[in-house]
């Protein structure tokens, strides 16, 4: 079988075929050169004409391409040119290399030009790397920068400043220590300093800023926000030893002014990563988040007693609990702070944390905390008629409920049940011994309890508090009765 096309036929093109558009826009051409300037082009010199103009004051006449070649290639021209006769044997070079330094004072992009080379021919010099064949300066030029250094000004003396760190002994420590003084970390302070950012040696120097940190007491906002930021310019294994140094050096006061900044960065990247924290690391991570927490509950109360119309008594109940926690601070790994609006309209502009609102339910009107212990969850009432403490176990759901959940109200945090302790006279002791029962126990090393007498505040990790004497015992059984008449009635 065959098959057989048919020929395709097309219009034939016209002889002087010419788009539209194109024929009425060749209309339009001019009839002469429009009126640009002609640039010519300039070859680049040779070393020697460049050197002349140096010698002999023209230094507006060499180009910026011709200082950077100038700079790489002089020193292989000073040792091909023999010395002029009016210079002094072997000062022709240094004389040459004064009037650049000179030169470069009046001239930006020549001096950030010899003080990148001089930074990093220093940095080369530091990591042994003398026996390079291509030099990044000229040493006549090396030698120079003294003179230059000592009328450096303004924006000059930070790079002066660190280059003249590179030719010392412990160059690490010193960038470190001007890190802190700058309040730069040592990448923005090259930056700064219009020098390369990636010489070794400023790696090294991140490894000292823990130190300085912890050396120097530092707790002011600018010094904490220049902490985190050169910590989060370090590198994953550098940053993990400059955090471990931290949480080793820095015993007290860890809160103190702006370090709070720092406890909460810490508890954000490594309470996750508690694993790779040695033992010492871990416990004072814990014991850092506990004191970060506690500092939001012992805030939000003094605002309450400040600030709130309350009685003398109310006031004094609020304290006892504000005291009372402070000696479990370690042990809060999280905290939530619950308020009726009336407080946050009356407090709320002085809180620097996050709080939550507790929506109206006919409950009588109190402030809750909600402390994440080790294996309970601790609910305190800090008011009221109630002003109990619940516990309940941690699972799963209790931390959605109480952690997740936005809307909680008084009724549904009772509603959870738990065991209920009172706060009625000398409860310290029974609540203690309580907790103690639980396994939830004081801060190490306790030997007190703040907000207590003396005598009764005395502590002993065996046996507690001391009892209250008989006396006493009763008048608590009496008003103990009473709480619990009030607490049916909630």
């Amino acid at each position: 079988m065959s098959v057989q096309f048919r020929e395709i036929q097309l219009p034939q093109n016209p002889s002087q075929w010419q788009p539209k558009n194109i024929k009425i826009a060749s209309n339009f051409l001019p009839t002469s050169k429009p009126n640009v300037p002609e640039i010519k082009g300039r070859l680049l010199r040779g070393m020697a004409e460049i050197i002349a103009d140096v010698e002999s004051d023209r230094s507006d006449s060499i180009t910026p391409l011709e200082w950077t070649y100038c700079l790489w290639a002089k020193a292989e021209w000073d040792i091909k040119n023999p010395v002029k006769r009016s210079y002094p044997v072997g000062n022709r070079t240094r004389e040459i290399s004064e009037a650049i330094w000179l030169i470069a004072q009046d001239n930006s992009r020549l001096k950030q030009q010899l003080l990148w080379r001089l930074a990093l021919h220093h940095s080369h010099q530091l990591e042994n790397a003398a026996s390079s064949n291509s030099p990044v300066l000229d040493r006549s030029l090396v030698e120079c920068f003294a003179e230059f250094a000592n009328t450096a000004t303004g924006i000059d003396a930070l790079p002066v400043q660190i280059i003249k760190i590179l030719t010392r002994n412990l160059p690490e420590y010193e960038l470190a220590k001007l890190s802190w003084q700058y309040l730069k970390t040592p990448v923005e302070m090259l930056k700064k300093a219009q020098l390369p950012a990636t010489i070794p040696v400023i790696d090294r120097a991140g490894s000292h800023l823990a130190g300085i940190f912890a050396k120097n007491q530092i707790s002011d906002l600018s010094g904490v926000e220049w902490l985190l930021r050169c910590l989060k310019e370090m590198p994953a294994p550098h940053q993990l030893a400059a955090v471990e140094e931290l949480l080793v050096s820095i015993s007290t006061d860890i809160i103190k002014n702006q370090r709070s900044k720092l406890v909460e960065w810490l508890r954000s990247e490594y309470d996750p990563k508690l694993q790779l924290l040695s033992d010492t690391g871990k416990e004072s991570l814990r014991r850092w988040i506990g004191e970060l927490n506690y500092s939001y509950f012992q805030k939000t109360v003094d605002l309450v007693a400040r600030m709130l119309r309350l009685s003398e008594a109310e006031i004094k109940q609020l304290e006892e609990r504000r005291d009372f926690w402070a000696n479990y601070s370690d042990r809060i790994q999280r905290v939530r702070l619950l308020l009726p609006q009336s407080s946050v309209s009356t407090i709320g502009y002085q809180l620097q944390f996050d709080v939550d609102i507790l929506p109206e339910d006919g409950s009588e009107l109190t402030e809750v905390c909600i402390f994440q212990l080790d294996s309970y969850y601790a609910m305190e009432f800090l008011r009221g008629r109630g002003a109990e403490i619940r516990l309940i176990k941690r699972s799963k759901e209790s931390d959605r409920l109480l952690f997740v959940k936005k809307e909680l109200s008084l009724k549904r945090i009772r509603k959870l049940g738990g065991e209920v302790h009172d706060r009625v006279f000398m409860w310290q002791t029974s609540c203690e011994k309580w907790l103690r029962q639980k396994k939830i126990l004081p801060n190490e090393g306790t030997k007190s309890f703040q907000g207590m007498s003396q005598y009764y505040g005395k502590y002993d990790a065996t046996n507690g508090l001391r009892m209250p004497e008989p006396q006493e015992q009763k008048e608590r059984e009496v008003l103990l009765k009473k709480w619990q008449k009030q607490m049916e009635n909630l």
